[in-house]
């Protein structure tokens, strides 16, 4: 069975440069081609090449700044990218490589250097791909601890209040289905990576582990909180994300405790600022957080509590597409309305799925 080509796509707003590069290597590799930033982000939404041969002086955006802007993309930030230029200052080199460039290839093209620069990138690439699947034994047994971690703390949360046990089940269905959706939407596909839906729902669960630390007196009332009371009960936001802030402490680079400590901490804040603890406003609040808020408040709405009956999907869907632009962000909302007969069907059978988690 014929070896299936590695994909480059090469940007370089001057076309006689692109012939020559494609001419160089078509005969190896699945060759796609732009002539600015713009096209090779369009080709990228749709194409996750191997590598990118990225043009340094390009108008409207250089290379410098398309780089930094793959470097953000969870999706794009692992492609190795080569700068070409006919720039060969030392400072062009190191600004490069301070960004994450992996190799410069000069022009004109030399086409044994051009050839061995890039297959030297993707042996790299596929050596790091080879020690990532040596670590995943590891790596399964470390989402299995994340797995048993979030369903002891929803046990002693439901030790210490049945509703916000149950509540934290809730919001854990509606927060997978709504994560599994986004991972296929074009406006966050960049961002909710297949890694990132796994340790955010694995996490979800903690988002109210503070409540652990509330007083019976208010966590147990059968009644609407007081003024006094409510300003306690925020404390459990606070309360939560220091509990995962003090165990990063010992493991900053750990992603499961980053999530877990965003959502945490910052799943009453509000899209517009007025929400709490910090009072953060638009994307300062991690998108967990942001995505957690909406399914949060969703339960809220479809739940009985002492104090109120629940709304029906119909209605909370309706306060919650209110919401948008004040307390929540636009783009979720409407994310969120677009799978409205998926969550509905979610809340129709919330008590056989609360079962399997």
């Amino acid at each position: 069975m014929e070896k299936e080509k590695s994909v480059i796509l090469i940007i370089d707003d001057v076309k006689f440069n692109l012939e020559i590069a494609h001419d160089v290597l078509q005969d190896e590799y699945t060759i796609y081609e732009a002539m600015s930033a713009k096209e090779g982000f369009d080709i990228l939404s749709r194409v996750l090449p191997d590598l990118i041969l990225l043009d340094i002086i390009m108008p409207e955006m250089n290379g410098y700044e398309m780089l930094q802007i793959l470097k953000k993309s969870r999706r794009l930030q692992r492609i190795p990218v080569i700068f070409l230029t006919a720039d060969t200052n030392s400072e062009s080199e190191v600004r490069g490589f301070e960004l994450g460039a992996s190799d410069f290839i000069t022009k004109p093209f030399v086409a044994p250097v051009m050839r061995r620069r890039i297959k030297t990138q993707l042996e790299l690439a596929a050596y790091e791909h080879s020690l990532e699947k040596l670590v995943e034994q590891k790596v399964e047994e470390n989402e299995k601890l994340q797995q048993m971690l979030s369903i002891g703390f929803v046990e002693l949360v439901e030790v210490r209040d049945g509703v916000t046990g149950g509540h934290v089940k809730n919001t854990r269905i509606y927060f997978e289905a709504f994560m599994k959706y986004l991972r296929h939407s074009p406006k966050y596909q960049d961002e909710v990576t297949e890694e990132f839906v796994k340790l955010s729902i694995r996490s979800a669960p903690l988002h109210d582990i503070g409540k652990i630390g509330i007083d019976d007196v208010v966590l147990r009332k059968q009644s609407s909180l007081e003024k006094n009371e409510m300003d306690y009960m925020k404390q459990h936001a606070v309360l939560g994300g220091n509990t995962f802030h003090k165990i990063r402490e010992k493991l900053p680079e750990n992603e499961f405790l980053k999530i877990a400590e965003h959502m945490a901490l910052y799943h009453h804040e509000r899209w517009d600022g007025t929400g709490y603890p910090m009072g953060l406003a638009g994307e300062e609040i991690p998108l967990e957080a942001r995505i957690m808020s909406i399914v949060d408040v969703y339960d809220a709405l479809t739940s009985e509590r002492p104090y109120k009956k629940p709304f029906s999907h119909e209605k909370a869907m309706k306060i919650i597409a209110e919401g948008s632009g004040t307390q929540f962000d636009p783009g979720l909302v409407e994310e969120f309305i677009n799978i409205s007969d998926s969550i509905s069907d979610c809340l129709q059978h919330k008590d056989e799925l609360r079962v399997l988690i």
